[in-house]
């Protein structure tokens, strides 16, 4: 049987017109395939066009294997956390207790802050910026809709 909270994913559920989605659920949900999207997007570039390569380099600090290790951990780690923020706006769908909104606000803040910051510091350059001021974006546009 299928509990309250995952109702609106449960197979017939989806077709009934009574199981609508609330608008902030919506900009949640748009917010956590971003956030699939961008942890997915940061490790497969990533590694391919940034950390692959400067890993092949074999000297200064890249001489360390450590220093090796640590760097191409730490940038998958990103994805890592953009994924447990997923998972954590997720669990909060359908909620509207304080933990749900302060986990909107933190992502809004957060992650679109980072991607103003971003655009920013790399004059737009960097591709990642758009899409983490778009998780923001979704995320601050979730949080109005539940005030």
């Amino acid at each position: 049987m299928c509990s309250a909270r995952w109702k609106p994913f449960c197979g017939d559920a989806l077709h009934q017109e009574s199981v609508l989605m609330s608008p902030e659920d919506v900009f949640t949900l748009l917010c956590i395939v971003s956030l699939l999207a961008t942890a997915f997007v940061h490790s497969l570039l990533g590694e391919r066009r940034l950390i692959g390569p400067l890993l092949l380099e074999r000297h200064g600090l890249l001489a360390d294997d450590l220093a090796r290790l640590l760097l191409r951990g730490v940038w998958h780690f990103m994805s890592v956390l953009f994924l447990v923020i997923a998972v954590a706006l997720w669990s909060s769908l359908g909620a509207n207790d304080r933990s749900a909104t302060a986990l909107l606000a933190v992502t809004a803040i957060g992650i679109g802050g980072a991607g103003l910051i971003d655009a920013f510091a790399s004059h737009g350059r960097h591709i990642g910026w758009p899409l983490l001021v778009l998780i923001g974006a979704f995320a601050a546009t979730a949080l109005i809709l539940s005030a």
